[in-house]
């Protein structure tokens, strides 16, 4: 999902130029030092702010575990309850509206979970995009201890490109039963905890979370859970938004659910899904989850 998140970034006061006028048009001959300024280069130097403010907090937290902060810490919101609309419209904002939501830098700081990823994980995602080794060799740094293979675990195929340990679950192809994993590591306070998941699923599909609770304790920080999610209608490609959210009961944690069912035919490639096939397989995964 792009944006990652929304900040602050509408008439924002800032240092401006003098040789440039606050309006840029060549009749408007005024110099002045600060300027309200709207856009991406307004909202980038909020959330810089806050990562610097999160990173000094947890010095040993890498780059995904302080952006997992910020998205699942967001929220979709305004000060009057209401939610936020996208900007110069009167349509609630989605996620390619304000990503995860709009940043909340006092809960950055405590997320309870985050969603952590390496060199390796960034790696294999690329893959599943369809990038060769090659390609990503010119987009990393060179070392030699960095796998840049395609290959899974134990040599076979890369995981999907939507299995990256990333704070969002987006299925752009959505035409039968698809099971994404996630792995959650226990940042909070308390070593001891338990959360539980309520999962709201996107107009036009069906989301199940497995297990529906996660254990951590002193000895067990990280956690892994499995959402399936199978389309319930006939689509040919409107996204649809949902989400998942685990909470101890003080933290909460949200996890953006994306999805674009495409269950009709496309004239383009011929494709053609079973919707009746899809669904008898979504029922046959939710008996399984519920036997095991």
């Amino acid at each position: 999902v792009q944006p990652d998140v929304t900040a602050p970034g509408v008439n924002i006061l800032a240092a401006w130029p003098p040789m440039s006028s606050p309006t840029v048009i060549p009749l408007d001959k005024r110099s002045v030092t600060w300027n309200f300024d709207s856009g991406t280069s307004m909202s980038c130097p909020h959330v810089s702010g806050i990562v610097a403010v999160v990173r000094a907090v947890h010095p040993t937290w890498s780059p995904a575990a302080i952006k997992s902060a910020l998205m699942t810490t967001a929220y979709m919101y305004d000060d009057t309850s209401d939610v936020m609309l996208a900007g110069g419209t009167l349509k609630a904002a989605d996620a390619f509206d304000v990503g995860a939501g709009h940043v909340d830098p006092l809960r950055a700081l405590d997320p309870g979970l985050v969603y952590d990823a390496g060199v390796r994980d960034h790696v294999l995602f690329l893959c599943g995009l369809g990038y060769t080794r090659y390609q990503i060799r010119q987009m990393v740094l060179p070392s030699p201890s960095l796998d840049t293979s395609c290959g899974g675990e134990g040599g076979g195929a890369a995981p999907p490109e939507y299995d990256l340990n990333y704070p969002a679950i987006v299925l752009p192809r959505l035409n039968a039963t698809v099971t994404v994993k996630r792995t959650v590591t226990n940042m909070g306070p308390r070593r001891d905890a338990v959360y539980r998941a309520a999962v709201v699923s996107p107009h036009g599909a069906r989301a199940a979370v497995w297990p529906p609770a996660l254990s951590f304790s002193p000895y067990r920080d990280t956690a892994s859970y499995y959402v399936t999610v199978a389309p319930a209608k006939l689509s040919r490609g409107r996204y649809d938004f949902g989400e998942i959210v685990w909470s101890d009961g003080y933290h909460r944690v949200r996890t953006p659910l994306v999805v674009r069912v495409t269950t009709m035919p496309d004239t383009d490639t011929g494709v053609d899904v079973d919707v009746a096939a899809a669904r008898a397989m979504d029922t046959a995964t939710a008996t399984q989850l519920q036997d095991s």
